[in-house]
């Protein structure tokens, strides 16, 4: 009995295995759920590659560690992790919009104040009349539109006409709707008495501050009233250098259930960076908030806000809404309860960060490269090892042909559901393989114990 006991432990413990681990060894490219042909270029045996959005979508390790490039003879090639190759730096010139105020709308005149006889301020009385003219016109700051600009800003240089031998602090604010400003920075400029010339450069650092279709507001002041008007005569915008890469890739959610809420899983591990949701229906636009979690059991933690939009008409370019870090299997969008919501399942694109690899093309051509697959190992070297094999001067470049695909993304309950019903054949298996082996003891038993009678 005891041989019983230990055939169905090992057969239940091999089953829960086989249904937990991924078939196949890592070197075989058919387990792998995505494979493209890539393009080698010529120059030098180690190449760059840009892994692609399609590949970025389909890999289920956050570092990409089931990413791996086969050539001809479906040997792994080496490779190594890079950093994405960054473009330049781009500058805008921003033509300045006047914003007028009043300075003299509180102005009175003709005042005079009244003490009692004893120099006591009993009762005290002032009389004079506002003015009848119009209130006098003064710029009191200027606007710069930067709807269409996105990204990572660096800095602001504003070319000023400022008071001589008098501190101004210049301040730079950031909205998107005219209405709520948020401080970004400020910096005070002193052009002495003796300095030639009327312009002044105002060099505003912004810390890389994130900006997507807002607007900046720069206002000015000083410790005491300004000697002279201050004229904002340019303003040129600074934006940090942009990685080349990442991308975008479509994804198709489930059919709505909930106008204000849509759920679904994630069908790839790899961060996102940015998401855009588009909707389809009557709705233009929909403040909506994305919220992420693995499972049932942890509350949503909330990823980032803005608005689904059709376009932003303005700068003629869809919203798109930068996401805090972290990889959730599941997500959900949650439309403003104030808003009609969606009226049907809106379009949804995926933004990921650039991601590289150098490899040693050392095989037989074609290569491919292949991603998707759950505990494959790590097998990107140091990146150092790779490079003693390439030549001097820049790498030469490799491309990924990914065709364009759309995902299909579906409800989370749907794959739970897919994953218990994996597991019930299983066990069903398991169990039928159990009762196989079992029956199987029972008769070597009957069949020795009649040879020995």
């Amino acid at each position: 009995m005891i041989g019983i006991r230990k055939i169905a432990a090992l057969t239940l413990l091999a089953g829960f295995l086989t249904a937990a681990a991924p078939a196949g060894p890592d070197g075989d490219p058919a387990n792998y759920t995505l494979r493209v042909p890539i393009d080698a270029a010529k120059g030098s045996v180690v190449q760059r590659l840009t892994i692609p959005a399609e590949v970025l979508a389909a890999s289920q390790a956050a570092d990409l560690a089931d990413v791996r490039i086969f050539d001809a003879d479906n040997r792994a090639m080496p490779m190594a992790r890079i950093a994405p190759n960054a473009g330049g730096g781009r500058s805008y010139a921003l033509a300045p919009l006047p914003i007028l105020g009043s300075i003299d709308a509180l102005n009175v005149t003709g005042v005079s104040l009244r003490l009692d006889g004893d120099g006591r301020a009993r009762v005290a009385r002032i009389d004079g009349t506002q003015p009848t003219e119009p209130a006098k016109p003064m710029v009191v700051g200027v606007l710069l539109d930067t709807r269409a600009i996105a990204g990572s800003a660096s800095g602001l240089a504003i070319a000023a006409d400022v008071p001589r031998a008098q501190p101004v602090t210049f301040a730079v604010e950031a909205s998107s709707d005219l209405k709520n400003w948020r401080p970004l920075a400020e910096n005070v400029v002193y052009r002495g008495a003796t300095t030639s010339g009327n312009d002044a450069v105002v060099k505003v650092p912004l810390g890389d501050t994130m900006l997507g279709h807002d607007y900046l507001r720069i206002t000015w002041q000083a410790a005491s009233r300004l000697l002279s008007p201050v004229t904002v005569r340019k303003a040129t915008l600074l934006m940090r250098p942009a990685a080349a890469g990442g991308g975008w890739i479509t994804a198709a959610p489930p059919p709505l259930s909930d106008p204000h809420a849509i759920e679904f899983a994630v069908p790839f591990a790899t961060p996102l960076d940015t998401i855009r949701v588009m909707p389809t229906g009557n709705e233009v636009i929909i403040p909506i908030r994305l919220l992420g979690r693995d499972n049932s059991e942890q509350s949503w933690a909330v990823l980032g806000e803005g608005t689904a939009a059709r376009r932003n008409y303005a700068a003629n370019v869809p919203r798109d809404i930068v996401l805090s870090a972290g990889t959730y299997r599941a997500l959900r969008i949650e439309a403003d309860r104030r808003s009609t919501g969606f009226t049907s399942a809106p379009t949804i694109a995926f933004g990921f960060a650039p991601r590289e690899v150098v490899f040693v093309a050392g095989g037989r051509a074609p290569f491919h490269l292949a991603a998707g697959r759950e505990a494959a190992t790590d097998t990107y070297l140091p990146l150092d090892s790779v490079m003693t094999q390439a030549g001097s001067g820049a790498l030469p470049v490799a491309t990924a042909r990914a065709p364009r695909s759309t995902l299909q993304l579906q409800p989370v309950n749907a794959v739970g559901a897919a994953r218990r019903q994996l597991l019930l054949w299983a066990i069903l298996l398991t169990a039928t393989a159990l009762l196989g082996a079992m029956a199987w003891t029972l008769w070597r038993r009957g069949q020795a114990g009649s040879d020995a009678s």
